[in-house]
Parts: structure tokens; sequence; C-alpha cells
């Protein structure tokens, strides 16, 4: 109800208003008796003050003002003024403060009671809110139906625009998936989103959303805009609460008109029956991912024991059309253990990021272990390990996402009844080089040259026998003196990269270089011994592994 309809019940007979007549299509949704002046603890938007300005008799002029000002940013209705012997009329400057702040300023007629003014207001604001609750119901009655029928995500946008006569669209911001009504006003090139502050019967968040088209390409015989021009196209966006930590929007395109209650009530609706089919993808989704997750893992570990299942799974994965598989390994580690609730979070962005570049792969996930399971036709496509560093080095710059480390590695190329085998190489690789200080690395199990040599031995306890006395004795006395030496090897003898990396002063590197070469005889800036050391290194990394 606004204030001009407000005029028309029985206790505004003989009422006038005397001031603010530009303000009477404000809306009025309750009453209050003004009987003290701090309105800024009691006043509400959309108030009706009914007043005989006592509670304004002692203030000053600027006091005065100052109180019309707030009632103006609170957004209280209207104003209206029963005459009195305090007051047979309303002040001067009142009826200008009025004037200036568009706020109606009503001279009720002497003989009425405040009690049927406050009955007649908000009687007929409960009577609207129970009409209102009322149709609410029936809105909601015919959401649940429609749940019932398991509708898909373009009949629900469908039946909301037959309802607000408004083209709507989806938005999946993360995937960039776009449905809507009308396909011509999903094919925005880039968006912005202001949030709205919160309306009555609003629960999820509303932003002015401005859609940006770019019109270089040719249009239709009977578009409306010619070739090469741009526009911009005003929408309101509704987010869709998501337990996937993926940004989903409901899109109403004429954001010109304004939403009556019910639109708003229906637009709620609506939004919570489209996060029940989020939430059913996601579940789908999910028992997916395990189902592919689960055939990944046994398929590498050689579980199917048999050539025929081996094939039905690869068939079921989809990677069954060409001859040749190889297998990437990627190991991620949070710089700061805080961080621990957002690895998903960085797994997820690796994921997407690699099958964009590689779309027909599967994965295996394992705590904070990637493998990816390549079918590929020729050596000219398979995975392109400089490609596949770029795409961590851009993550690693990545203002969103927590700060990591990652180990690479790529196996050789096998067949499908080889994956164990791929499986074993890049698990290797990581047994040698995990917990490197030389990080963010890519390696190729081709590439290991000797290091395969210990890798071949059926026993690693034999592998015992090639490490140097020395550099075993060290390692047992004074481990913190040998990691200096494997982190200085690592950097290439870089003794200030090696200081940085290990917190002390490069003077301190070269310390303790010294002392392991008067105490323990190794001098890492002999060839042999720098030899001696890093292979001694690899060999006890294999032995913790194993």
């Amino acid at each position: 109800m606004n204030v001009r309809e407000a005029l028309l019940l029985p206790s505004f007979a003989e009422a006038k208003v005397i001031a603010g007549a530009g303000g009477l299509d404000n809306e009025l949704s309750s009453a209050m008796v003004l009987e003290a002046a701090d309105i800024e603890n009691w006043g509400k938007s959309g108030q009706l003050i009914i007043t005989s300005f006592f509670a304004l008799q002692e203030l000053s002029e600027n006091e005065v003002a100052q109180f019309f000002h707030t009632m103006s940013v609170i957004g209280i209705a209207a104003m209206a003024f029963k005459p009195e012997r305090l007051l047979p009329n309303a002040p001067q400057n009142v009826i200008a403060l009025c004037e200036d702040f568009g706020v109606p300023l009503i001279e009720l007629s002497p003989s009425v009671k405040y009690e049927s003014i406050m009955l007649d207001v908000l009687g007929h604001v409960l009577d609207s809110n129970l009409t209102l609750l009322n149709r609410f119901y029936d809105a909601h009655k015919h959401t649940m139906a429609l749940a019932l029928k398991q509708p898909s995500i373009p009949y629900i946008l469908n039946t909301l625009k037959n309802t607000l006569r408004m083209d709507v669209s989806y938005l999946d911001t993360t995937r960039d998936r776009r449905l809507g009504t009308d396909p011509a006003r999903t094919c925005f090139d880039a968006y912005s989103l202001i949030r709205r502050e919160p309306k009555p019967f609003q629960t999820h968040a509303y932003f002015d959303a401005t859609l940006f088209f770019n019109r270089t390409a040719p249009q239709e015989e009977d578009g409306d805009l010619p070739a090469g021009e741009d526009r911009a196209e005003k929408a309101l966006a509704v987010r869709i609460p998501s337990s996937d930590g993926v940004d989903y929007y409901l899109l109403v395109h004429e954001s010109d008109v304004e939403l009556t209650p019910l639109d708003t009530m229906t637009i709620e609706n609506i939004v919570g029956l489209l996060q029940m089919k989020i939430l059913e993808q996601n579940a789908i989704k999910q028992k997916l991912f395990i189902q592919n997750n689960n055939a990944v893992h046994d398929l590498l570990l050689e579980r199917y024991g048999t050539p025929e299942r081996i094939n039905s799974a690869l068939t079921v994965l989809g990677i069954d059309e060409f001859p040749f598989y190889e297998v990437l390994f990627v190991h991620v580690s949070l710089v700061d253990p805080a961080d621990i609730d957002r690895l998903d979070e960085l797994q997820q962005a690796v994921r997407r990021r690699i099958r964009s570049a590689y779309p027909g792969i599967v994965y295996f996930v394992n705590n904070d272990r990637l493998v990816f399971l390549h079918n590929f036709r020729s050596p000219l496509t398979r995975f392109n390990l400089d490609l596949i560093q770029d795409i961590l080095d851009q993550l690693h710059t990545s203002s969103t996402l927590p700060l990591f480390k990652h180990l690479v590695a790529l196996s050789s190329t096998v067949d499908r009844y080889a994956l164990g085998q791929a499986n074993t190489e890049v698990l290797n690789v990581y047994r040698l080089f995990n917990g490197s200080t030389s990080s963010n690395r890519a390696i190729r199990f081709e590439d290991l040259g000797v290091y395969k040599l210990m890798l071949m031995a059926d026993d690693l306890s034999q592998l015992a026998e090639y490490m140097d006395p020395r550099v075993v004795d060290l390692a047992k006395k004074q481990p913190e003196l040998l990691s200096t030496l494997i982190c200085l090897c690592e950097n290439g003898m870089d003794f200030s990269k090696t200081g940085e990396q290990l917190f002390i002063h490069p003077k301190t590197v070269r310390y303790r270089v010294e002392r392991a070469r008067k105490v323990y005889g190794i001098d890492v800036k002999d060839p042999d011994d720098f030899l001696q050391v890093m292979l001694t290194n690899k060999i006890m990394a294999l032995g913790r592994e194993s």
C-alpha cells in the first residue's frame, strides 16, 4: 500500500495533504506515534509517523532539520499531523522541510483518534500480507509440484519466463555453461556484478548485472544491431547457493521492470528448485567421480587380472581408442599447512587446466597426488611436459589459490596391458625427487639416466653397498650438515640460493661445507664427491620409500 491509497482509508476522511505531495507513491508498511526525537533508534522504512509535534517542541531549528534529514535517510513514508490545543496548525518550518525531503505531511481531522489510524493502516497491511502469504503458498505449492516432475533446467527456466513474462538465463561461472529462454542473450562476452541491498522476501544474494556483448561478428538479417557494434545489457542476477564452491546465477534480463513481492517470491522458489537440481547433478558427478577414480586406480595397480577385464574398464572410462598410453603424476604440497582445507580447491584447478589442454584424459586422486592416464595415437600427441610445467607455473601466480609446490613425473609410452609399469615409473621418479630442495619440477622417467640402474635392483637393500661410507657416517652423526651439502649440490653450488632456501647466511653454508671436508673428508667441490653425495641421497630416498 502506498500513501495515496492509505488516504482512502476511513480514518483519513477529511484529511488533507498540506506538504510533500511528491511522495504520495511512497510505500507504506506500518504506523508509529512520535513520542521522542531519537528516530534513528526506532524509525523504519515505510512507516507513517503520527504526531502533534509535541516531541519536537524543545528542538532548535537545526535539530529539527537534522530530524527530518534522518527521517528521509531511514525512508519514512509520510507524516500525519493531528491539530490539537498545543498546535492548531503545522509549523511553517516543518511544512518547508516536508516539501524539501518529499515526505507527505497529512493534516488529520481533529476528531480522529490515533487508535483508529493505527488500526486502519496496520489492518490493511496485515490483510495485504495475508493475501500475499496465500499467493506465496500457491506459488510454492506449484513449484513443489514442478519439482516432483524432475524437470530439466531449461524446462524450469521456461516455466519462470511464462510466470514473469521476462527472459531468464542460468549461468555456471566456473564451467562457463549458459542456458536461457533466449539463446542470443546468453552470448555475452563478459559481465560485472554489483550487490543490491536486501529487500523484503529476499533470502538470496541479489546483484545488478551488466552483460557485455561483442558484436564484431556479422549479424543476422533481422538483428537489431549492425556488425561491429558492441553493447551492454542490464539484468538482475540472483546467486544460487551450492556446496561445490562454484558460483551459479539466475539472470532475469528485464531488470528495469520493478519486481512485485510475488515476483520476488516466485524467483526465490525457482532458485530453491535450481539449487536442488545442482545438488542432484553434483551427487551424480560425485558418484561418477568415485567410480572412475576407483577404476583408474585399479588399472594402475593391475587389479583387473585379465586382458578382457582391462579392455572392459578402458571402454567404460572412454580411453580405449588408441594403442598407446602414458601416466602423468602430479604431486602438490601446500606451503602453509593452515591452507589444508583448500587442497581440494587447488587440485580442482590443476585438474581443470590439464584436462582443458588434454580433454580425453582420466585421472585418479589420492590425497595430495593426481595421476592422469592418457590414451594417445602417436608420439606427436603425447603429453607435452613443457606445457604441463607452464600450466602449473601459471597456477603459482594465481591470487585466488593457496601457495604450493609441485613435482611432476611422466612415464614412458606403454600399451594397455603395461599400465602398472607406467605407474611404477612415475612413483619411482616421485621417490627419487620428493623432498628435493629443487621443487616445482617436471621430470620424465626416460630422462633419469643412471638413476635407472638403482631402480632395476630386485632388493633395494643391495644398493646399500654402493653408498659412500663417509656420506652414510655423516647422515647418521650430522644429518643437518648432509642436508646442507645436498641442497648446495641441487642448487648447482650456488651458496646464496642455498642459504636462502635453508634460511641461513651463505657464510654459514661455506662453514658447513668446510667442516664436512675437514671432519668427514667430503669435498662437494670435487666432482667425484659431488656424485657420491647425490647418489647416496637418492639411494637413501629409495630406502625410505620402500
